[in-house]
């Protein structure tokens, strides 16, 4: 999973990209410290909360870049990224990126 989360690293303007639980339990993450990584997932998980609703990604502009969150069934996947970053063609790799880590976890049984 750690190897799926390095490659988004590859995209232009991506820093890091956590997957975590829907409830924020950091499952992978790549580009960040762990503790960092924590830190994320848990904001990512209050703004899953927060926000609701159907859709399943979301972008927030922040100062010097910019924090993109996809939901899956079973994960959620945050990416921090440079506020140049193209954001569709990153959303749409996200969704793909989200869609097989959840086929990943309902693969292993768990």
């Amino acid at each position: 999973m750690e190897q799926h989360l390095l490659s988004l690293l590859e995209y232009q303007d991506v820093l890091a990209a956590v997957a975590s639980t829907r409830d924020g339990l950091v499952v992978a993450s790549a580009g960040l410290e762990p503790f960092d990584a924590e830190s994320v997932a848990a904001a990512g998980s209050a703004l899953v909360s927060g926000v609701g609703g159907d859709d399943p990604a979301l972008a927030i502009d922040l100062d010097g870049g910019s924090l993109f969150l996809t939901r899956g069934d079973e994960l959620m996947l945050v990416v921090l990224a440079e506020a140049s970053v193209a954001q569709d063609p990153l959303a749409n790799l996200m969704l793909e990126s989200v869609a097989t880590l959840d086929a990943q976890i309902a693969g292993s049984g768990g």
